[in-house]
């Protein structure tokens, strides 16, 4: 090649050079330009939005992880493999716990106070008050206990700092909705307390509600029904109150509080623990609850059940199953071994509601979040149909 030829291909190449970097340039400015114009745009309608009086409620504002994004909770949880309990709560509490950040304020205007109930700081209750005003003034609330779990060692009525104490005001908060009075107590916990203890510090809970029934009323929320009373527990939470049904020490027969208890809402608890052994990572934890892994099964829900007398098992409250669709094998067959003996007992069998698309964790860490609240939907439509 001719020493021309080669400059003049350089001086070819040189304008592509340029008019490529211009190009660039000139796109890059519009571009500039019209997102700028985009963000004035979106601006001025937030400040629209916000100066509006007609903007939507806080609860009704959706925020993007319930709008079909990757990051829903209930999509997050669905793609777990392992279903056991012990893999499955961290990842589920990260899941939903941005989406009830969100929610912070909806679930904090709900009326609270906190009292004592006996005599250790594990006794104390917290009063969730229904916001809105009853339909009449001769109107009077269901009060429902919702008891937590926790593997019998660990768990409290407000949880932190992971959700800043949103959970289980998440609980307290969507059923005050509903226009219960909801009390959920903390109570014992291993290794601190033995077979019955908790059973006996629910049953003093509720004691202490039927006997303070003045703190039970907030400004605004309807007067309590005492003679109307819900219990509500989640796993160890709902092995405590079977314990309580069932164990005829802890709540005897002619014990007045029986006939104020109308109903009772057991969620996935450990019914059955015969297939239990001790290489199982929470056998010991069970084993010193109950004092042995044998005495564990021994008193576990399902044969406190089965020793009731029959007029005992006539006289329970109205009972009501609810398991997360996700739960581990072990408990799904447990709650089938219980359900088939309270029909073998009863000839009928009890309702059960399955929470589609939930785990072990999920189903109460839901509630007030907008997603996942069917069940807790279905479970409030039996109360009322139950009940009134």
């Amino acid at each position: 090649m001719s020493p021309l030829s080669h400059s003049v291909s350089l001086c070819w190449l040189f304008d592509i050079y340029t008019y490529t970097c211009f190009t660039a340039f000139v796109f890059n400015v519009i571009s500039f330009f019209v997102l700028k114009l985009r963000m004035t745009s979106s601006w001025s309608l937030t400040l629209t939005q916000l100066r509006s009086a007609e903007r939507p409620p806080p609860h009704l504002i959706i925020p993007p992880h319930s709008r079909g994004y990757p990051n829903n909770p209930m999509d997050i949880i669905a793609g777990f493999k392992d279903r056991t309990i012990a893999a499955v709560i961290d990842p589920t509490v990260a899941a939903f716990a941005p989406l009830l950040k969100a929610k912070k304020d909806y679930i904090r205007e709900v009326p609270k106070k906190s009292f004592k109930y006996g005599e250790t700081d594990r006794h104390q209750l917290d009063v969730f008050y229904p916001p809105t005003p009853p339909p009449t003034s001769t109107t009077k609330s269901l009060i429902l206990f919702f008891i937590y779990g926790g593997g019998f060692n660990t768990g409290e009525r407000s949880i932190s700092p992971r959700t800043f104490g949103l959970v289980y005001a998440c609980v307290g908060a969507f059923y005050a909705r509903k226009g219960y009075i909801v009390i959920i107590p903390d109570y014992r916990l291993v290794p601190h307390v033995r077979f019955p203890g908790p059973a006996e510090d629910v049953r003093d809970a509720v004691r202490w509600a039927t006997q303070n029934v003045e703190d039970l009323v907030s400004p605004g929320s309807p007067a309590p029904d005492a003679d109307r009373i819900v219990l509500m527990g989640h796993s160890a939470g709902a092995a405590h109150i079977a314990t309580l049904l069932f164990h005829p020490q802890v709540l005897p027969q002619d014990d007045a509080l029986r006939t104020r208890i109308k109903a009772a809402v057991l969620e996935s608890p450990p019914y059955d623990l015969s297939t239990m052994t001790m290489e199982w990572p929470t056998a010991n934890v069970h084993a010193t609850y109950w004092g042995t892994l044998e005495e564990a099964k021994k008193d576990d829900p399902l044969n406190l059940y089965r020793r009731l007398p029959i007029e005992a098992v006539e006289k329970l409250p109205k009972l009501l199953m609810v398991e997360g669709e996700l739960e581990p094998d072990w408990l799904i067959d447990a709650g089938r071994v219980f359900r088939n003996e309270v029909k073998e007992r009863t000839g009928q069998v009890p309702r059960k509601i399955v929470a589609l698309g939930h785990n072990h964790i999920s189903i109460n860490w839901a509630l007030s979040s907008g997603e996942g609240e069917q069940w807790a939907e279905e479970t409030a439509n039996w109360l009322e149909d139950v009940l009134n």
